[in-house]
């Protein structure tokens, strides 16, 4: 009989980019096997500690955050590991210090040390004055380089100009690193220009209208190297109905009509939406809309685990496959609750949903095999991109 650290059984688990049973082994933080369908009743595995999920939890791979502010690191993964994130990746210029120098990056990493309850990284931010020397917080182990462009993000951000826009992204792209933009219509053919030269890679983050859509799917129709994500809370709220408070106007991006937000949803069924950045509240929020047209927690897991893990370069993690870390969240998926207001823990895109019901309750979040329990000594990762 095989003898393994952790033996899991899940009626329902997503493997292969499916629900189907599964048996997932662990051992040393690492999924050593998976057995699925029949062969997932093995009588023959042991494990030193067995976990039999029922018949109303699904097993997922733990979620990946791409585009989070981590400006309370020990609030904020606490917070994410409890909604079944395991890594998350921070901006990089909303904190003190921003990720604009070497300095900067060297300092968020010392903040950050033994303050995260889950695996934490960092973009590069690019602003005014750090251009032309971008490069040196690549060499620094950044997840690649992000900026805002001028309109986008909230107030008080720094922004680029479209000339500074395109400079920074013929530097990154030049040097083969990952860029990511908050850039509308107006300038995305002149980035995607960029990206013809280069052969470099694009990420179109937290993408709201609908007119952006057509310039993305015409790059993927190309074979031009551009990924998009967008935001839950575009996926679930609408102008004409404006509830949650005065947290609304802060959103970002601000919200749309019905009618864009349903052009999201087809952009997510068919490909040209890649991904979406999550929030602690995220998964609960897209699969309670998600389920309403028909998709299943395959799909969440795609855009919110294995295609974010993608985009930044975790190989090692996003999915439920041998070989890779085993981060994975347990989720009832029929499972309803009601957003308490006043919590320390939502942040200015989750406050929107208080008193609002919603699907899908994570009963546990688990990091290289062991549960993390919030209120224990946080234990994540601080991640470098690996350079040459």
């Amino acid at each position: 009989m095989a003898q393994y650290e952790l033996l899991i059984h899940a009626r329902r688990a997503v493997v292969d980019g499916r629900l189907q049973q599964a048996a997932v082994t662990v051992d040393g933080g690492v999924i050593s096997s998976v057995r699925t369908g029949s062969r997932a009743r093995d009588v023959g595995l042991a494990g030193d500690h067995t976990m039999d999920l029922g018949d109303d939890v699904v097993l997922m791979p733990g979620l990946v955050d791409p585009h989070v502010s981590t400006d309370d690191v020990a609030v904020g993964t606490r917070s994410a590991a409890q909604g079944g994130i395991t890594s998350v990746i921070d901006y990089g210029s909303d904190g003190a210090p921003a990720a604009t120098t070497p300095e900067g990056v060297d300092a968020w990493r010392d903040a950050v040390t033994g303050e995260s309850t889950v695996d934490v990284g960092l973009w590069g931010a690019a602003v005014p004055d750090n251009l032309g020397r971008l490069g040196d917080l690549l060499d620094r182990g950044v997840f690649g380089i992000s900026a805002v462009a001028r309109g986008k993000g909230v107030e008080g951000a720094p922004t680029l100009d479209l000339p500074e826009l395109l400079t920074t992204a013929e530097e990154v792209l030049g040097r083969g690193a990952l860029f990511a933009v908050d850039a509308g219509v107006d300038v995305l053919p002149d980035l995607l220009d960029v990206v013809r030269r280069t052969s470099g890679r694009l990420h179109v983050r937290s993408v709201a209208d609908a007119e952006e859509l057509p310039l993305l799917r015409a790059a993927r129709e190309e074979g031009l190297a551009v990924t998009a994500s967008t935001s839950p809370h575009l996926l679930a709220l609408v102008s004409e109905l404006t509830y949650g408070g005065p947290a609304v106007a802060t959103l970002d991006p601000p919200l749309r009509d019905a009618a864009n937000r349903e052009l999201l949803w087809g952009a997510l069924r068919d490909g040209t939406i890649d991904a979406i950045a999550s929030a602690r509240l995220g998964l609960s929020v897209v699969w309670t809309e998600a389920r309403r047209r028909g998709f299943d927690l395959a799909d969440v897991a795609r855009w919110m685990a294995t295609s974010t893990a993608a985009i930044v370069g975790l190989s090692d993690r996003g999915e439920i496959r041998e070989g890779l870390r085993a981060d994975v969240v347990a989720v009832a998926d029929d499972e309803a609750f009601v957003v308490l207001p006043g919590s320390r823990d939502l942040g200015r895109s989750d406050s929107v949903y208080e008193q609002r019901a919603l699907a899908g309750v994570v009963r546990w979040t688990m990091r290289t095999g062991g549960t993390i329990d919030p209120r224990a000594m946080p234990f994540g990762t601080v991640l470098t991109r690996a350079t040459e």
